[in-house]
């Protein structure tokens, strides 16, 4: 028997289009993340180049024309091993995660992307017949990205969390010591559950809770201590494989902006170690709660400009607690599945429909293997 957690995109209200006139500026409204990231002025300083973004998802589609000539190959993740290929999405989920993170700007689009000319390497985790992603797959997918050239690894996925394992140590050192960067989701409110999902519940994950557009926490959100940044997630831009835009809000598109400013800071200064990345932003994220870091904001929202601008100490160690070795804990290929794959895609989102995306945390359901 194993245990599963479904995590689903759930078709929701019914929103405006967002499509503003052709020769509106990029930094113009509707995109209010733009402005609550700072990111004009970021863009003036760093615009991601020479820099590798892993997304670790449904795959990214490589003809988009916001991302064309920017998506690697990339992987398949399947449980016969890993194929060559994650440049293709039957889903949507994982282009729409890209766009955010690298987007080229369009005059026909709303959407800016935070690092428009870093690189997206794709992995896609295959599901299995119910849309469940084995966690197992996951973690190759992560390992997978780290050894070919991913410097920040972008989980907008999230499942219910488990026991101390040594694979999840063993994870984020081995991260570490390649100075990567892994950042992920929280999660969103559903069905009751209000904790932080894994990844993001790791210790030493970037954990990315959502900002309402009022500067509060998105009211989808969860929150926990394990929180370390947050990032817009309301009514974003995400694009779709039929090259339209529709607005969609959740803690993956806050994930995916965090991403792309880790994108952005590695790529203006390309000899900072993953602890100096990760200190860039957490010592000038703009504090929204309590004094310090908190369970809603963690230590507040991020700020691409002040990233890239102001002076932050470099060399120390890396800023979070790191999980401890466990001895004769469950490796990958022993422990229970959690993650699953989001089994309704964009191209759902037809006519004037939009949908809110929900990592959706369901209670444990029991199958046979």
């Amino acid at each position: 028997m194993r245990r599963q957690i479904l995590v689903a995109i759930t078709l929701a209200l019914s929103l405006l289009l967002i499509a503003p006139a052709a020769n509106a500026s990029p930094y113009s409204d509707p995109d209010w993340y733009v402005d609550q990231t700072r990111l004009s002025e970021a863009h003036a300083l760093s615009r991601g180049n020479g820099t590798v973004v892993g997304v670790v998802d449904t795959g990214v589609d490589e003809t988009h024309p916001q991302l064309e000539g920017r998506v690697l190959q990339g992987a398949t993740v399947t449980n016969e091993g890993v194929e060559t290929d994650g440049a293709h999405d039957t889903n949507g989920h994982g282009t729409a995660m890209a766009g955010l993170i690298a987007a080229g700007h369009s005059v026909d689009t709303p959407l800016v992307g935070v690092a428009p000319q870093a690189e997206i390497l794709p992995v896609r985790v295959e599901p299995d017949a119910d849309g469940v992603l084995d966690h197992k797959l996951v973690y190759k997918g992560v390992r997978w990205a780290i050894d070919h050239g991913a410097r920040v690894v972008n989980l907008s996925l999230a499942g219910h969390p488990t026991a101390t394992s040594e694979w999840k140590s063993e994870l984020l050192h081995y991260a570490i010591a390649h100075d990567v960067l892994i950042v992920a989701a929280v999660g969103n409110k559903d069905d009751g559950y209000d904790t932080v999902g894994e990844p993001a519940a790791i210790p030493g994950v970037i954990a990315v809770s959502g900002l309402a557009r009022d500067g509060g926490l998105w009211s989808g959100s969860v929150m926990g201590d394990s929180v370390v940044l947050c990032a817009p997630a309301e009514d974003l831009p995400h694009i779709r494989r039929d090259g339209e835009v529709k607005p969609a809000s959740g803690t993956s598109a806050a994930s995916a902006l965090v991403s792309g400013v880790a994108a952005l800071v590695i790529s203006r200064y390309p000899d900072a170690t993953v602890g100096d990345v990760a200190s860039r932003l957490i010592d000038t994220a703009v504090d929204r709660g309590p004094t310090g870091r908190d369970s809603r904001f963690g230590y507040g929202s991020v700020d691409a400009y002040a990233a890239l601008a102001d002076s932050v100490d470099a060399g120390g160690d890396y800023p979070l607690e790191l999980p401890a070795a466990v001895a004769n804990a469950a490796k990958p290929s022993e422990s229970r599945t959690w993650w699953v794959a989001v089994p309704l895609g964009l191209s759902v989102m037809g006519g004037g429909g939009a949908a809110v995306w929900l990592m959706r945390r369901l209670r444990w359901a029991t199958r046979r293997v």
